[in-house]
């Protein structure tokens, strides 16, 4: 019986693609926790109980989605089903003992993806239908049906990175649970634009042109420096996110500096400045964020290593790698994974908690171990660019 089990064991694990010691050591092991999972104490349980045994260190709770907070919050209206139930303080009281951080999730420009409008009179939504992103002909994303949001690409109605007020209102957000809450970072997803077509909203074309003298609508009309004016445009709405995230560190740095701040960006750097306008490998190397989430949910092995080679390719040690269960087996999955730690990758984040299957939680548990502690350290001072606006020159 023991000869046997000694030749069967290896065997499985390395079926399934997870023997122990194959890998480096992955300091961050993370989970993605979306709110859908937050209804209930019994439900968080359920979660912790599974990510315990799966050996993470680290959680990622949705807790903004839809502009509506699952926790106590004076600036968001509640989730509908939350009464005398705090989901962010219950999580974050049953991961700390098992030795897990908490980093509060927050969607940023997107605020509304439902078929039908928000219920509370208090939601973005009403309060300020001047703050969403238009698309060329100067139509919101605050106006598009569920069928017109698949079409265009986008998940629903969404924010303005251009519009300063928004800013602060992530800010204020972000803020509030870290002052209120004993998180450990503040992530921020959704931190872009949807894709190029939108931006057009009527603020955004009157600041580019006070900057630029320039009109972005021209790109839709024979004109001469089309190629000028789209390298303007594109740096200018790069320019407003980023000018998005410095709002926030420094918000943070004043009230609550020992939190972190990371994001959840497009594994490809390239695609994510050039088709999002979310330039990270800049918030990096700048010190705006602590550290980003690449979200490399690719079923393709080629693709995932390719994502992993390119995410990993600056400031390695500041990047953890998103493997996507929700769409593929975690043998699957860990293609791209092993391939980050690999070349220096700092962690793991897979997508989401709520996929995971309590019969397979042995096969993180033996990919990644159970050493190692994520360490981000955060700068000494927010980094500060000069500028007319106060952000980036174009």
């Amino acid at each position: 019986m023991k000869i046997g089990l000694r030749i069967l064991l290896p065997a499985m694990l390395i079926f399934a693609g997870v023997v122990q010691g194959t890998v480096p050591v992955c300091a961050g092991r993370y989970f993605w926790v979306v709110r859908d999972g937050l209804t209930s104490p019994e439900s968080i349980d359920v979660l912790i109980e599974n990510a315990s045994e799966a050996g993470a260190n680290g959680l990622i709770v949705q807790v903004v989605g839809r502009a509506e907070a699952y926790y106590n919050s004076s600036i968001l209206p509640l989730a509908a089903f939350q009464r005398d139930f705090d989901p962010l303080e219950y999580i974050i009281m049953r991961a700390r003992p098992r030795g897990m951080e908490v980093h509060a999730w927050v969607n940023a420009f997107l605020v509304w993806s439902a078929p039908q409008s928000p219920s509370d009179s208090t939601h973005v939504w009403y309060s300020h239908p001047d703050w969403f992103i238009a698309d060329k002909y100067g139509r919101s994303t605050r106006d598009y049906s569920r069928i017109e949001c698949e079409d265009k690409g986008i998940v629903g109605a969404t924010l303005s990175p251009a519009v300063p007020e928004v800013r602060e209102f992530i800010a204020d957000i972000a803020v509030e649970i870290a002052t209120e809450y004993n998180v450990d970072g503040i992530h921020l997803d959704y931190i872009r634009y949807p894709n190029p077509s939108f931006g057009f909203e009527s603020s955004s074309l009157e600041a580019f042109y006070f900057k630029t003298g320039r009109d972005p609508l021209d790109l839709f009309r024979r004109s001469s420096g089309a190629e000028e004016l789209a390298e303007l445009w594109s740096q200018w709405k790069i320019n407003q996110v980023t000018m998005t995230v410095e709002t926030v560190r420094s918000a943070l740095r004043s009230a609550s500096p020992e939190t972190l701040l990371s994001c959840a960006v497009m594994a490809d750097p390239f695609e994510a400045a050039s088709h999002y306008s979310c330039d990270w490998r800049y918030w990096l190397s700048a010190g705006l964020v602590d550290f980003v989430c690449t979200m490399a949910y690719t079923t393709d092995a080629a693709k995932a290593r390719e994502l992993a080679i390119l995410g990993t390719g600056i400031n390695p040690s500041r990047v953890v790698h998103g493997i996507g269960i929700y769409n593929q087996s975690i043998t699957s999955a860990l293609t791209g994974a092993r391939e980050a730690l690999e070349r220096g990758g700092s962690g793991i984040c897979v997508f989401s908690l709520n996929s995971l299957s309590p019969d397979s939680t042995w096969m993180l548990r033996n990919f990644w171990g159970q050493t190692g502690h994520p360490e981000y350290p955060t700068d000494s001072a927010v980094f500060h660019r000069v500028s007319s606006d106060g952000g980036a020159a174009l």
